[in-house]
C-alpha cells in the first residue's frame, strides 16, 4: 500500500530534479535511472528503455537493465509508437494494442507503457517501462504524466534558452567591446538590454584618419526578433559605409532591404554622424531620439531628418550638419534612458537627462556615462509591462 505522503514527497523530489539538474549528454539517462529507482517498487514497473528518434525510427539509447523485453529499434510507423505519439502516454494492457515484439519475462506483466518526451525540434524521446504484477492505472499515470509534461517543459525552455545565449552572443560579438581612440575627443557608451538580448545598437567606424562615423539605434520589440534586426542594421551599415558609399545611399539602400525583410510592424530608428577631427558632424536621424550637443550654456538638438526605417519601402531621409566646439558634449541616447518617472512624479525625459549631464560636465566621459546611466537606471520604468534597452553614448570634446 502506497504512502501518500511519503509519495508526494518524492515526487516533488523527482519534478525539482528534473527542473535543476544539469543538462547534458546523459540527462535523460539519469532521470530514467532515478524514475525506476525511486517508484519502481511502489508502482511495479521494473526496468526501464530509453529511444532517440534518428532517421525515421527510435533507437534505443539506454536501460536500467540487461533485458530483451523491447528490441533495439523501433519504427516511427509502427502502431505502437503512433499510439504513444497521438497520446503523449499510453498504457498497452490489452491484446490487441500490445505489439509482437514486446516480449516479457515470467516474472513480469504481460502490459507495459510507453511516454513520449518532446525536445526542441529533431529531438524526440520515448520512455518504455515493462511493469510487474499488481500495477494500478491512477498511480502510473498520475506519477509518469507528471514526468513528462516536466521534462517536455524542461527541454524545451533549455532549448529556448539556448538560442536567447547564441543569439546574446553573438550580439555582443557584434557591438564594439570598448569606446575608441579618436584624437581630441573622449567617447564613452554603455548598453544594457531589457531581456538576455536586446534592440539597441551602436558602432564606431573609422572613416579616414580624422572623421569617425557614429552609429545608434534602436530596433522596436524586446528579445530575438529585435536582436536579429539590429545585426542586419549594423551588417548593413558597415558593408555600406566600410564600401565608401555615400551615408545617404547606404542609410536608403538598408531601408529598403529592411522593410523587404521584415514584418510590417517591426522597424527600427538610426542615427548615423560622421564626425571629423575639426568638431564638424555631417548626420541622418531616421526617427531616433534627438541627439543632444552640450556647450556652456547652449543646447543643440539634433532632431530627425525623416521617418523611422521599415515600414515604408522609401524614405524622404535629409542630411544635417551640426558642430561640436571645443568643450563640448555629443549626446547620443535611446529612449529607454528618458522614458522614466523620477521620484517626485515628474518625468525624467530630455530635460532630466539635460540636467544629470550639466552636473557632471566636467567629469570624464566614462564618468558622465556611469553617472547619468545608473540614475536613470534606478528611476521607474513608464511602462507597466516591460522595461526597455537603454543606451547612453557620450562623445567630449577636449577644450
Amino acid at each position: 500500500m502506497i504512502d501518500p505522503k511519503q509519495f508526494y514527497r518524492k515526487m516533488d523530489r523527482m519534478l525539482a530534479s528534473i527542473a535543476s539538474e544539469g543538462h547534458d549528454g546523459k540527462f535523460l539517462h539519469r532521470i530514467l535511472e532515478e524514475l525506476v529507482k525511486s517508484f519502481g517498487a511502489e508502482l511495479n514497473f521494473g526496468n526501464g528503455h530509453l529511444y532517440r528518434e534518428l532517421f525515421g525510427q527510435y533507437e534505443l539509447h539506454h536501460t536500467t537493465g540487461n533485458t530483451d523485453l523491447f528490441p533495439a529499434r523501433l519504427s516511427t510507423t509502427d502502431p505502437a509508437v503512433l499510439l504513444v505519439l497521438m497520446h503523449g502516454a499510453f498504457l498497452f494492457e490489452t491484446p490487441s494494442e500490445i505489439p509482437s515484439w514486446f516480449d516479457p519475462r515470467p516474472e513480469d506483466a504481460a502490459e507495459f507503457v510507453a511516454l513520449k518526451i518532446d525536445g526542441p525540434p529533431g529531438h524526440r524521446y520515448l520512455y518504455l517501462f515493462s511493469l510487474r504484477p499488481g500495477w494500478v492505472r491512477d498511480e502510473l499515470a498520475f506519477c509518469l504524466n507528471g514526468v513528462r509534461f516536466s521534462l517536455n517543459y524542461r527541454l524545451k525552455s533549455d532549448a529556448v534558452q539556448g538560442e536567447l545565449d547564441t543569439a546574446a552572443a553573438i550580439q555582443n560579438s557584434l557591438l564594439p567591446q570598448k569606446a575608441p581612440i579618436f584624437p581630441g575627443f573622449d567617447f564613452a557608451v554603455r548598453s544594457k538590454p531589457a531581456e538576455a538580448v536586446g534592440g539597441d545598437l551602436y558602432d564606431f567606424l573609422m572613416l579616414e584618419e580624422d572623421m569617425i562615423g557614429i552609429a545608434i539605434g534602436d530596433a522596436s520589440g524586446h528579445g530575438l526578433p529585435a536582436a536579429l534586426l539590429v545585426r542586419d542594421v549594423l551588417m548593413g551599415i558597415r558593408m555600406g559605409v566600410g564600401s565608401n558609399l555615400k551615408m545617404m545611399y547606404t542609410l536608403k539602400k538598408l531601408n529598403r532591404v529592411i522593410h523587404e525583410t521584415t514584418f510590417s510592424t517591426r522597424f527600427v530608428s538610426v542615427f548615423f554622424g560622421e564626425l571629423h577631427a575639426n568638431g564638424g558632424l555631417l548626420y541622418s536621424n531616421a526617427g531616433h531620439t534627438s541627439g543632444l550637443i552640450l556647450h556652456e550654456d547652449s543646447i543643440t538638438r539634433l532632431d530627425p531628418t525623416g521617418p523611422i526605417m521599415g515600414p515604408l519601402r522609401d524614405i524622404p531621409l535629409e542630411r544635417g550638419y551640426a558642430n561640436v566646439p571645443p568643450g563640448g558634449i555629443l549626446v547620443l541616447h535611446t529612449d529607454g534612458i528618458t522614458e522614466r518617472t523620477e521620484a517626485n512624479g515628474e518625468l525624467f525625459e530630455e530635460e532630466g537627462l539635460i540636467r544629470c549631464i550639466l552636473e557632471c560636465r566636467d567629469m570624464p566621459a566614462a564618468a558622465i556615462v556611469d553617472r547619468v546611466f545608473d540614475y536613470a537606471i534606478s528611476l521607474d520604468h513608464q511602462s507597466d509591462l516591460l522595461e526597455d534597452d537603454s543606451t547612453l553614448l557620450v562623445i567630449k570634446r577636449n577644450g
